[in-house]
Parts: C-alpha cells; sequence; structure tokens
C-alpha cells in the first residue's frame, strides 16, 4: 500500500492536538488548513491587555503580517485600558494567552501552523477592540 508523504508541521500540529486530547489520531486531526476548533483557545474572551501582547508576541515570531500587525498594535498601545507594565500585556508579550476564566495558553509550546493560526485569530479580535 502507498501512502503519501506528510509534512513535517502536518505531523507535529497533530501531535499537538493528540498530546491535547482533541484528537485521538492524526487523521482525525486534519492539520493543517482544518485544525480542530475546540483545540484552540478561546481568543473572543481575551481581554485587550493580553490581545495585544500576544500580538506583540506574533509579530516578533513574523507570525502575522507586519503592515497589519503594526497598524493594529499602534492603535491599540494608545488606548488607554492597554498598559504595557500590566501583568496580562507581559504575559501576551512573551506568548502566553489568558482567556476566560484566566486560562492559560502557551504559543511556545504549539506547533509553528497552529501558533501562526492563533496569531491570526488574535489580530482579528484585536481589530475589535478598536
Amino acid at each position: 500500500m502507498h501512502r503519501p508523504p506528510v509534512s513535517l508541521s502536518l505531523f507535529a500540529s497533530c501531535s499537538f492536538l493528540i498530546s491535547m486530547g482533541v484528537a485521538t489520531t492524526a487523521a482525525q486531526a486534519q492539520i493543517p488548513g482544518n485544525i480542530a476548533s475546540s483545540a484552540l483557545p478561546d481568543v473572543a474572551s481575551t481581554g485587550v491587555g493580553n490581545a495585544t501582547g500576544v500580538l506583540s508576541y506574533c509579530m516578533k515570531q513574523k507570525l502575522v503580517d507586519a503592515v497589519e500587525g503594526n497598524s493594529v498594535y499602534g492603535l491599540l498601545a494608545k488606548k488607554p485600558d492597554v498598559a504595557e507594565q500590566s501583568d496580562a500585556y507581559k504575559a501576551g508579550a512573551s506568548g502566553t494567552l489568558i482567556s476566560g476564566n484566566n486560562v492559560t495558553t502557551s504559543l511556545d509550546k504549539m506547533p509553528k501552523s497552529v501558533r501562526k493560526t492563533v496569531c491570526n485569530m488574535v489580530l482579528k479580535q484585536s481589530r475589535s477592540f478598536l
């Protein structure tokens, strides 16, 4: 039986979902392009300070479009409820997403393809704070 080659990124993404208990086999995970939504953090419940910090992290890691990321970040950083000294911002800038009920998710522990997806979700959510 001939099996098509599996990319390393696909394998790493599937392994991540399996380790999170979301998928039991690589075949069920179907990554990238169709990441199981239950495996992704709840970006919609992230506060503006943490989202701004995560956006900073994503830009430094080159996981979001630089022009759009800088534009949104610049506008958010001027908001009075975003303080770069706050714990939420600092956590985000170090790659930790804080969602509802203080659930923390480390982006550093995710495969790059999943981090990129989460970063783009944070960028989209960040636009809603403007």
